[in-house]
Order: structure tokens, then sequence, then C-alpha cells
């Protein structure tokens, strides 16, 4: 279930170079069915879940919201909160920036080569 493609991790909120981690562990997360969750599903999948089975558990979104979504929920709600990482998603073609410097697959380069192409 890996993947040919960059997909999101997580949407961490941080406050000036602090990360801000579970703002509230008894905030209530919202499962989802059918499209909306086969298009955070493909780019942010549970590596560690069948296909099958993701849609039933969503332990993966429900853990990332509430460790990192409450962090931000006085601008966004939890909707919101992934639309944004998923908009990121589209806005910034990582395959495309690496391959504009010279970064392309099995090829090796140094962690710093990465991080430098990034933030560019």
């Amino acid at each position: 279930r890996i993947p040919n493609y960059f997909t999101i991790h997580g949407l961490w909120p941080d406050s000036q170079g602090g990360e801000l981690n579970y703002c509230n562990r008894k905030a209530l997360y919202t499962s989802l069915t059918d499209e909306i969750f086969d298009r955070r599903n493909k780019h942010w999948p549970d590596l560690f879940l069948r296909e099958s089975d993701a849609q039933g558990k969503q332990k993966f979104w429900r853990h990332e919201y509430i460790k990192h979504g409450t962090c931000c929920s006085d601008l966004f709600n939890e909707t919101q909160f992934f639309d944004l990482a998923l908009v990121l998603n589209d806005r910034f073609d990582l395959v495309k920036t690496f391959e504009s410097h010279g970064i392309i697959p099995l090829s090796s380069h140094t962690v710093q080569k990465f991080e430098k192409t990034i933030r560019s």
C-alpha cells in the first residue's frame, strides 16, 4: 500500500518555532464517508492499514487531528484543518520542485540538498 508519489504525513502548527501538541485531548474527531474520505485517503493515507480497513478505522487522521489540529482550532475547524493540508499538498508539487533542482528518483543526495530545495 505504499504509493509511488508523495503523500501528506501531517500539518503541524507551531508557535514561533515551538512545537504545539495535544492542545485538546478531549476533542472529538468526525469520521468520514464517501468522496471526502476517498480524496483524503489518496493524499493522506494510513500506510499501516489495508485500504479496505482504512475507512472504518481512520485512527491515523484521528491521531493527527487530536495531536496537531486541536492546536489551531481557533483558526480552523476540523474540516478546514484537513482541507488546508490538502490545498497545500496540491499547491506544492514536490516532485517538480526536486526535479528542477536536479533531484531525481533513484539518485543519491544529501539531506541538506533536500532541505535547501524545499526552502527555496
